[in-house]
């Protein structure tokens, strides 16, 4: 296949992927305000992360052959791109430990102040009926709370009312502390494996740009020219029979 039509193929696939950021609105200013935006921010990085290693690829990895007249611009801003790019995704793995760190905190505080609101719950429908001396009148103080259900016998006094209320309320506190733990593990345990494969992705990620971009400056390098220069040389311009420019510090292998 003509190297020009592999880069065609790299630039398709590099537009498609920035449409779908814009589309998403990942990239929207909205989002790192909020922890929840920031997460979602860099999961759509992290996702468009193997459209941008391999259309870059197709761009990039072929050298400087067969350029068509209107790729030298493109072609050059991407290469600047390549620096700051793979250090965004660098960044992103700290940023993203961060954000896992202080999510787990947000949940952990949420739990806990679930549990001391059902505590406080309790111990004020506990001081409520304290005072309260006959079976019958511990019952219809419960009337207002149809969530709490306890088996009250004809024989039971209201100290043994009271106390089964007591235990009630133990018991459910004691499974409110088992399904938030039970969630906690469940949102936490799925966050901490999306974290490590995401860091994972950004560092492999900032790895390929900058092997594309040392690959790009050795071949600037080895043309004895600028980068401005090196990207306008060996231009295919569109033609019956075809037409190669060949540029500064290129061999007549180069053309071929």
């Amino acid at each position: 296949m003509p190297f020009f039509q592999l880069r065609s193929a790299g630039y398709g696939l590099l537009t498609i992927g920035a449409v779908n950021l814009i589309l998403t609105g990942t990239l929207s200013p909205q989002l790192f305000s909020s922890l929840p935006g920031r997460l979602t921010m860099a999961s759509g990085l992290i996702a468009f992360a193997p459209w941008l290693i391999l259309s870059l690829a197709l761009i990039f990895v072929q050298g400087n052959r067969e350029r068509l007249s209107h790729e030298p611009l493109p072609m050059l801003l991407l290469h600047r791109l390549l620096l700051p790019i793979a250090l965004g995704y660098l960044l992103l793995v700290p940023l993203m430990v961060r954000d896992g760190l202080s999510f787990n905190n947000t949940v952990q505080r949420q739990i806990q102040q679930e549990i001391k609101v059902y505590g406080q719950a309790r111990q004020r429908l506990l001081e409520q009926v304290r005072p309260l001396a006959t079976p019958l009148a511990v019952a219809r103080a419960l009337e207002r709370y149809p969530n709490i259900s306890i088996a009250i016998d004809a024989n039971d006094s209201a100290a043994q009312v009271k106390a089964k209320l007591a235990e009630s309320l133990a018991n459910g506190q004691a499974r409110l502390q088992s399904r938030l733990d039970d969630l906690r593990r469940s949102r936490l345990e799925g966050l901490f494996q999306r974290t490590l494969g995401s860091a994972l992705v950004a560092l492999v990620t900032a790895t390929a740009l900058t092997a594309l971009r040392r690959q790009n400056l050795a071949a600037i390098q080895e043309s004895g020219s600028n980068a401005n220069l090196y990207f306008t040389s060996d231009l295919r311009r569109h033609g019956p029979a075809g037409y190669r420019q060949r540029g500064p510090g290129l061999s007549e292998g180069h053309q071929s």
